[in-house]
This record gives C-alpha cells, structure tokens and sequence, in this order.
C-alpha cells in the first residue's frame, strides 16, 4: 500500500491574456473544486500579478500528481515545476456554531 504524499507544485502563467485562456477559468475551477472535495487538493493560490500559481497536492504517486495536473484545463497554459513536502503545516478557520 502506498503512503500519500504531499507536493507542492509551481506553475508559471505563460500567456494569461490569451482568450482561450480565459475562457477555461471556468472548467478550471470546477476541477479544482472537484480535486478539493476528493482531498487530492489541500491549497490553491495565485499571485496578485497573475503570473504564478501554487498548489498543494496529496497523491499516492508521482505519476498521479502529473495525471492531475495534465488533467487541468489550464496546464498547457503553464510551465510547472513540484517538489515533495516533508509536512505543511496551515490553519484553517472556522467559525463557531452558535446554539442560540
């Protein structure tokens, strides 16, 4: 049985201006959305220039993380580069319930 592991991937926006492009935001997102859901994806987040993005992975292989990422509708917009993580540690909040 394999262990998940996490991986941290870089992916550099080529031609963020294209309309092709921009028109595949939309599957991008609701793939994104599904791989969250499915706990294939823990973090999601893109730069103020839109130039780069990052994104934390959980797989039980390497040749899964890159079927993930191809599946993307975006990637061939994108060059990218992963590493393995060790850990990554983050919090999450949420807010608490009230029973009033």
């Amino acid at each position: 049985m394999n262990e998940e592991t996490l991986y941290m991937v870089e992916f550099e926006i080529l031609y963020p201006d294209d309309s092709e492009f921009m028109d595949l935001i939309p599957k991008q997102r609701r793939l994104i959305n599904e791989y969250f859901v499915e706990g294939k994806l823990m973090s999601y987040s893109l730069n103020k220039e839109r130039s780069r993005l990052w994104a934390i992975f959980k797989t039980d292989t390497e040749m899964e993380l890159i079927s993930l990422i191809d599946s993307l509708p975006l990637s061939r917009f994108m060059d990218y580069s992963y590493d393995a993580l060790l850990f990554n540690n983050s919090i999450t909040m949420i807010p608490s319930i009230s029973l009033n």
